[in-house]
């Protein structure tokens, strides 16, 4: 067995409505689909929603070249702190061109926190920014590397995980963990 790709990330926004406004008029991404699990049926998956009394709306934004964005629109919200030294999920990125004028553009917006100007590391241009609802995301031009990992990426995991990162594969790692 194997995994094909990733599918999809998903994010909690305030509202299904105004984030498929806000993510067409920025990204062009439009809204494919919505849908809704009522309060019993977000009961019925207490062990994976852990939420009572709740409705929740999904919907998935398409990405221009596939990649997609699921939202999710709970009836009712707690606010969340993001702690980027936690385990688990930090931030969704998405590829883009010309990520000086990306940065220009959303920060002439009075509904983007623009984190930080664009950086540059191993020839990757990329900055991170929140959408309205507080969302992290990066956006990043791979540049040349998004044709070596597109192309070229299993030859490049082979050769990894044989090469530099062996020991991180080894078994004896595993008894260490």
């Amino acid at each position: 067995m194997r995994i094909k790709s990733l599918s999809h990330a998903g994010i909690t926004v305030s509202s299904i409505e105004k984030s498929a406004r806000w993510y067409w008029d920025v990204f062009k991404m439009p809204l494919v689909s919505v849908s809704e699990l009522t309060k019993e049926e977000v009961e019925a998956k207490k062990d994976l929603y852990r939420l009572e009394d709740c409705s929740v709306r999904l919907g998935f934004l398409l990405c221009p070249k596939g990649g997609v964005v699921e939202i999710f629109e709970f009836s009712r919200t707690e606010a969340a702190s993001h702690r980027w030294n936690a385990p688990g999920v930090t931030h969704f990125t998405l590829d883009a061109k010309n990520i000086k004028k990306w940065h220009a553009k959303l920060s002439a917006r009075d509904d983007v926190d623009v984190l930080c100007p664009p950086q540059t590391t191993d020839g990757n241009e990329w900055f991170f920014f929140r959408d309205p609802d507080g969302n992290l995301i990066e956006l990043i031009d791979l540049k040349f590397n998004y044709f070596l990992m597109r192309r070229l990426g299993k030859l490049a995991g082979f050769l990894m995980r044989k090469g530099p990162y062996k020991s991180y594969y080894s078994s004896q790692l595993s008894k260490i963990i």
